[in-house]
């Protein structure tokens, strides 16, 4: 009798391997949010990139919608700019600033500095 009692505590438990490895739908679920997601970044800042300085109407209004949603600090809707970089990992302000500083060095004028005219002392 002490000899089956042993050999039942002894005894491996047998899994099946979706117990063992857990439940995958879940997961595949939020890789595939998270591809949605890193897609909708990628589309703002190629936005960015493609259409800079556009001259078409509809090349503008996509550049300025990625350039809006990019300085948008809101967090109240899920695919928010701040909301999809804290789901993956980036700090929505660096990545912010590092955009946004592009686009208003590229956006200046490459003209040489302008100096204010200077009034003679004469009147």
């Amino acid at each position: 009798m002490y000899d089956d009692f042993l050999a039942r505590i002894l005894e491996p438990d047998t899994f099946l391997p979706s117990q063992f490895y857990g439940n995958r739908v879940l997961s595949r679920q939020l890789e595939g949010e998270k591809r949605l997601m890193l897609a909708i970044l990628k589309d703002a800042v190629e936005c960015l990139e493609k259409y800079r300085g556009a001259r078409s109407s509809s090349g503008g209004e996509l550049y300025q919608n990625a350039l809006e949603w990019i300085e948008d600090k809101s967090t109240g809707w899920l695919f928010s700019f701040n909301n999809i970089c804290e789901f993956l990992g980036f700090d929505p302000d660096y990545l912010r600033e590092f955009l946004l500083k592009r686009e208003h060095k590229i956006g200046k004028p490459a003209r040489g500095k302008v100096y204010p005219f200077l009034l003679s002392s004469r009147e």
